[in-house]
């Protein structure tokens, strides 16, 4: 019941993901990423631990099938489990378990796989690597999110409601460009990630400021004058210094 697709940014050395489902908060359990490396994807009846190992695998160097091939011998159980990976090289690979009764497809293009079960129709990942494949020179998240949204016009999963969905896309330092998720949704899960990644815009760079040089990101005015206010107010300026000089910071005007 989830479909999803992996793919790189040959240009950046970014990998991403994006993906949904009918059930709950799918964001934290079914990708691996690693920048410059590769990603995995490990979905039906989810084992994340089999995501972490995929992962690591491609850390190391391993390809996309060499990293498959490990992980399917890595457990008993592998029959109910669905992979998908792909390294910063190789056009990616796949395995589908015997114990999964539904139409269950994946599709390779050109830096990307996409992957799905208990599917509508045996279209759906064509439909989403062709929509990737369809824009080589838009962003890596904003083709991510097309690729998901032609799956669901191309049937999705067989029931539904999507209640879930999840994009990110990796960057340099090991900070990601984009970790986005909507955990529980009324049913339009897709719809509620593109409002999400609309809004959010281009807040990448100011975060990526944020954490790698903080102090060169200058205080919001209004939350710094509030601040020092309650701070005084309460009579804590022997706990909270900050009023007793407050030109130790840059504050945005």
């Amino acid at each position: 019941m989830t479909f999803s697709i992996i793919a790189r940014d040959t240009r950046t050395g970014a990998f991403g993901a994006a993906i949904t489902t009918s059930d709950l908060a799918v964001g934290s359990r079914c990708v691996r990423l690693c920048h410059g490396k590769g990603a995995f994807l490990s979905q039906h009846r989810t084992d994340s631990r089999l995501g972490d190992l995929g992962i690591s695998l491609l850390a190391e160097g391993r390809s996309a099938e060499e990293a498959v091939a490990e992980v399917s011998r890595s457990i008993a159980d592998i029959g109910w489990r669905q992979l998908g990976a792909i390294d910063a090289a190789g056009p990616g690979a796949a395995f589908h378990g015997q114990r999964m009764y539904s139409i269950y497809t994946h599709s390779i293009g050109r830096d990307c796989l996409a992957l799905g079960n208990i599917l509508a129709n045996e279209n759906v990942t064509q439909a989403m690597a062709a929509a990737f494949e369809a824009a080589p020179d838009a962003p890596l998240a904003e083709r991510l999110m097309r690729a998901l949204e032609a799956g669901e016009v191309a049937g999705g999963e067989i029931l539904g409601p999507l209640r879930s969905a999840a994009l990110r896309v990796t960057g340099e330092a090991g900070i990601d460009a984009y970790d986005l998720r909507i955990d529980i949704s009324d049913g339009r899960a897709i719809a509620d990630l593109r409002r999400l990644f609309t809004a959010y815009g281009d807040r990448q760079a100011a975060l990526r400021k944020v954490a790698l040089t903080p102090d060169d990101v200058p205080v919001q005015r209004a939350l710094f004058d509030a601040s020092l206010a309650r701070i005084r107010e309460r009579g804590l300026t022997d706990r909270f210094t900050s009023p007793l000089h407050p030109g130790d910071w840059s504050v945005a005007p």
